[in-house]
């Protein structure tokens, strides 16, 4: 009995591992089969969400290095923005610097610039909103100037890992005064969205939770990345709430323009509620529900 025993196991792992062995040949010899796990639709949701975060993050970065410089840096910093530009308008970028090179590093000055909003447009332009700080020995001057980029895509390079390039930049206009920040932004599910805030955001009152999802990172700052799902319409109101002081705006899905990125300014706040009333059950706060939504768990209260 004992012999029977052993050998019908014996033919059962036989049979395991030769099927095994069958399944493994199949699937290295025609990798395809992976693909049947894969929901097509949200794989390619995301691809487009990586896709306008990665030209988010190359706007913001060739936009503080065109409006950031000093008399020292000027000449090194202005031209090694060729790279990050369509040949054409590198050519014009190198002459303009030529032209200035002399009469910037012969005076003590700086500029810092300031991203403030970043907008996508109806026509798959961008249009940027920067506040300036140019200072020339001890006089210092505020500009805010708006400009509107367009963008094409490249081979990638050590210079530029980003692989698009700037076809068209135009100043759009320029002005001492700070516009009025708009309290209201223009969400897509294709098109995630950054704020910025000058404080440690400590939580967010979001009555969509199902319909905006929020990551949220911060130091002595905070960024919110809010993505808006398919089912979102109409808009919503939050409230980002800070130690001192708190932050309402609004989240639409309407409106032609569609906002990228925007920076909240100290005066767009108030001073922070003060609950009077008996605290009720806690709620999961921001940070509690960012870790759910990056690593698909539940924590419990």
């Amino acid at each position: 009995m004992k012999t029977r025993v052993l050998s019908v196991l014996l033919a059962a792992s036989v049979i395991w591992a030769s099927v095994v062995t069958y399944l493994y040949w199949q699937l290295k010899n025609n990798p395809r089969v992976v693909a049947v796990t894969i929901d097509a639709g949200k794989e390619s949701l995301q691809n487009i969400q990586m896709g306008e975060m990665e030209r988010m993050t190359f706007l913001r970065q060739y936009l503080e290095r065109f409006f950031n410089y000093d008399s020292n840096n000027f000449w090194q910093s202005q031209t090694s923005l060729a790279f990050l530009m369509a040949p054409k308008l590198g050519e014009e970028r190198i002459r303009e610097v030529s032209r200035l090179r002399e009469k910037v590093q012969q005076k003590n000055m700086s500029q810092i610039g300031r991203l403030i909003s970043l907008k996508l447009l109806s026509d798959g332009s961008y249009k940027a909103l920067l506040q300036l700080q140019i200072t020339e020995d001890t006089q210092k001057n505020q500009l805010f100037a708006t400009t509107q980029i367009r963008l094409n895509t490249t081979e990638r390079s050590l210079e530029n890992p980003w692989g698009l390039v700037v076809s068209e930049m135009k100043f759009t206009g320029t002005t001492p005064q700070e516009p009025a920040f708009p309290a209201q932004v223009f969400a897509s599910h294709q098109n995630p969205t950054l704020l910025t805030f000058p404080c440690a955001i400590e939580n967010i009152e979001n009555p969509r939770e199902q319909d905006l999802k929020i990551k949220i990172t911060t130091l002595n700052i905070s960024e919110l990345q809010i993505t808006a799902a398919k089912t979102f319409s109409g808009s919503a109101a939050l409230i980002a709430i800070c130690k001192d002081r708190e932050f309402k705006f609004e989240i639409s899905a309407d409106g032609k323009e569609r906002d990228l990125f925007a920076a909240f300014p100290a005066t767009a706040g108030s001073e922070r509620r003060r609950e009077t009333v008996p605290a009720k059950a806690k709620k999961k706060d921001i940070y509690e529900k960012t870790i759910e939504n990056v690593l698909g768990i539940e924590i419990d209260n």
